[in-house]
């Protein structure tokens, strides 16, 4: 029973998750430090294109949920990013502990507005005609609200739990984290199928038809293009996700059985790297990969530029 007692609390009596904090590693804290700066800069790209919107093209519920996505990585940029990297040259316990709060906060408002994507495509797919009945834009504000309630609750649970960060982030990780990604995993193999459904159909039709309406085969291309780019879309958001975070998942899960273990402690802030690419992809994915968004960012630097070089040699 002592040696139990020990093993959670050094000879201070302080819990040993405040006390099991040594310096990040350098890699770790050169990489944050690149990955901040970049984070901040993709998804700022993104919320100045929405909310600027120069051709009034962007202000759609999907690009709204993607404008909240972009806020949830901007928080892994900062402070999340910038501490971890800053807490390899002052070890302190509040700094790792503020960066890393942060940063699983950041994941559960990204994994629920990720989710909340892959459901706005499905009822795209699943029920076209009737999507504008549901997807309205005091919906939108309702699922915002509710995904940052469910995020500011795991943000005060991490503070009800200062010192016990291991098991404040196995919770996260096996109550939010698996099962959120597992949502994601079924919303997407629905879309696949009912899209390999649909481009089947497609198919047969053009074929049994095509002596009639020749007409028509550009037509059926065009949807089963349109259809192909959400299927793969969809599992291109859900993959990313899961290749990022099931290594952090994992890392936590094992962390918590061996806890005391100061090299694992090492080990698992590499691993949780991976968790933080996530949020540098993400901006790509969801909205630079797209021509509406690059010509919006375009005419906006280009803008700018005019402007400035207007006012400073015409004052």
């Amino acid at each position: 029973m002592e040696n139990q007692e020990a093993s959670t609390e050094n000879s201070t009596g302080i819990p040993w998750d405040c006390v099991l904090v040594k310096e990040v590693p350098v890699g770790v804290a050169a990489i944050a430090f690149l990955l901040s700066f970049l984070t901040v800069f993709g998804n700022s790209l993104v919320v100045i294109a929405i909310v600027k919107d120069p051709f009034s093209e962007l202000r759609t519920i999907p690009n709204y949920l993607i404008l909240n996505l972009a806020v949830c990585d901007l928080i892994v940029g900062i402070p999340s990013e910038l501490l971890l990297g800053l807490s390899h040259f002052y070890e302190s316990y509040d700094l790792y502990y503020v960066a890393y709060t942060s940063l699983y906060t950041s994941m559960v408002a990204s994994a629920l507005t990720i989710l909340t994507l892959a459901f706005e495509r499905y009822i795209m797919v699943e029920a076209p005609l009737k999507s504008h009945e549901y997807l309205i834009h005091s919906h939108l504000r309702l699922v915002i609200v509710y995904i940052w309630l469910i995020s500011l609750c795991v943000a005060l649970l991490s503070f009800l739990n200062k010192c016990n960060q291991v098991e404040y982030r196995l919770i996260i990780t096996d109550a939010i984290g698996f099962p959120v990604m597992a949502l994601m995993f079924l919303i997407y193999s629905r879309i696949f199928f009912l899209v390999r459904r649909w481009i089947r159909q497609d198919l047969d039709f053009s074929i049994s038809e095509s002596q009639r309406l020749l007409g028509s085969e550009n037509l059926s291309e065009n949807i089963r293009a349109r259809e192909r780019h959400i299927a793969f879309s969809v599992f291109l958001f859900v993959g990313v996700f899961a290749l990022c975070w099931t290594p952090c998942f994992v890392m936590e899960n094992v962390f918590y059985k061996y806890k005391r273990s100061s090299s694992l402690a090492t080990a698992a802030d590499w691993v949780r790297v991976s968790g933080l690419l996530s949020s540098l992809l993400n901006p790509l994915i969801y909205a630079l990969r797209y021509e509406k968004f690059r010509k919006a960012i375009r005419h906006i630097f280009v803008s700018y530029w005019f402007y400035r070089t207007y006012h400073f040699r015409f004052p």
